[in-house]
């Protein structure tokens, strides 16, 4: 009886425990500006964490903002420093973090269905390769001056 009493108590503990999730994401945000309007673009920064033991990749995502998403990386573009689409996306290596910033790496909202002003919350589901999506509710979105970001995709080019 004994030994049933230490196994179903150790059962129970080991029910208790939650398994850490792979991706998390802190101090999400998202830019409300003279170009987040209908038609317009935006981005989400903050930091996502990989927890696994394994590199994983953001890929892309989701959002009913916006009709294209793609993930932006700062590069040389003719002797200037410009964003641009990464069609390989972001590798966050095992166990650290990036994060996603202005004038950084960054999560580009493009082709926005509705205007996006201060206040606003939004959802996203940020897609990864070697992870599960993850799906992000409440982000809110932060008045930001538009600066001098240059943008430059295959679908549009536009100085922010």
């Amino acid at each position: 009886m004994r030994k049933f009493a230490l196994i179903l108590s150790s059962l129970l503990v080991l029910a208790g425990c939650s398994t850490q999730v792979e991706v998390q994401a802190t101090d999400l945000w998202v830019k409300s500006s003279e170009m987040s309007t209908a038609g317009g673009m935006t981005a989400v920064y903050g930091t996502l964490t990989n927890n696994s033991g394994d590199e994983i990749v953001l890929s892309g995502g989701q959002t009913t903002l916006a009709g294209l998403v793609e993930v932006h990386e700062m590069a040389m573009i003719n002797g200037e420093m410009k964003m641009q689409e990464t069609e390989a996306g972001l590798t966050i290596p095992a166990g650290q973090s990036i994060e996603l910033e202005p004038g950084g790496n960054h999560l580009m909202f493009m082709q926005l269905t509705r205007d996006l002003l201060a206040g606003d919350k939004i959802s996203v589901t940020f897609s990864f390769t070697g992870a599960d999506d993850l799906v992000v509710d409440g982000i809110i979105a932060k008045p930001a001056e538009g600066g001098d970001e240059e943008y430059h995709s295959s679908e549009t080019e536009v100085d922010n």
